[in-house]
């Protein structure tokens, strides 16, 4: 069964839709309405202790919220990006095929039955392989969201991939391509690059909220040079950073020294932290 996990397509627009972007720390909600302005304030909510179900369930009441759509992500953790090339020279018949066999080859060796989507980037003029993105994930993490949406008064209408969801706010932007962006939430970090040949993406579980609190040079050092690793290995170019992290001085202070970071990914009007419900909202919307 197929997922509804493309990146986003520019055309067609929507009603309003709820983003909303949940960790295991805490949950965010956020509805922009047609000028890309909150129409409610946005809300983030700590999970710490508490179910999350629950949580939903009441700030969808609180703030009646009931029967609206909802553009939500899986997270990292819960799902599995393959990035495929192909000759541009193949037909169209070829190239469907090839993707198929593809996904058959990935879906047999999963243990669980699992949903998937695929998307097929459009390549330059001058590009001699068409890269093809393809999403998995477990049938029960995405029955689990839709669950969780539908108890809480809520109707599922866009389910994103959180490393796709980050790569979408550059591309919606218009960012120069390639281009990496460094997404750092309180207690883990997502550094994903795209070009039209390549998609992919890295996490490290570094908290910058234990740091604030330990103070444990050691360990920032430790993730800033995993990330320069990366960044060196992979070739990267363009990197942004975006995140909670743009919230703390100190730490953003601290990366933008030991980092080759090309810009903020700021929200202007809205925290940081609402990063991925922002560009989830606009998904919903326009995808």
């Amino acid at each position: 069964m197929k997922l509804s996990l493309p990146l986003p397509s520019l055309g067609k627009k929507t009603k309003t839709v709820l983003g909303l972007h949940y960790t295991d720390k805490v949950i965010r909600l956020l509805e922009l309405g047609k000028d890309k302005k909150p129409v409610s304030e946005p809300v983030e909510l700590s999970l710490e202790g508490k179910d999350k179900e629950r949580v939903l369930r009441e700030l969808v009441q609180k703030h009646g919220l009931s029967g609206k759509r909802v553009a939500a992500c899986v997270s990292v953790d819960d799902g599995l990006l393959k990035f495929y090339k192909y000759p541009t020279s193949m037909s169209k018949k070829d190239l469907q095929s090839a993707i198929e066999w593809s996904i058959k080859r990935e879906l047999s060796a999963m243990k669980e039955e699992t949903y998937y989507d695929y998307f097929i980037l459009e390549p330059g003029a001058e590009e001699k392989q068409v890269g093809v993105v393809l999403v998995l994930s477990r049938k029960e993490t995405v029955e689990g969201i839709r669950k969780m949406l539908e108890n809480a008064g809520l109707k599922l209408h866009i389910l994103d991939y959180e490393p796709l969801a980050i790569i979408n706010y550059g591309i919606y932007h218009r960012l120069p391509v390639p281009y990496s962006i460094l997404y750092v939430d309180y207690n883990y970090s997502i550094l994903t690059t795209y070009s039209p040949t390549n998609i992919g993406y890295y996490v490290t579980y570094w908290s910058f909220m234990e740091f604030l609190k330990s103070k444990d040079e050691e360990s920032l050092e430790s993730f800033f040079a995993e990330i320069r690793n990366i960044v060196v290995l992979n070739d990267l170019s363009s990197m942004y950073v975006a995140g909670p992290i743009l919230a703390e001085e100190e730490m953003l202070t601290r990366v933008m020294e030991n980092l080759p970071i090309l810009g903020l990914l700021d929200l202007e009007e809205l925290k940081p932290n609402f990063f991925i419900p922002y560009i989830l909202s606009i998904r919903g919307m326009e995808g």
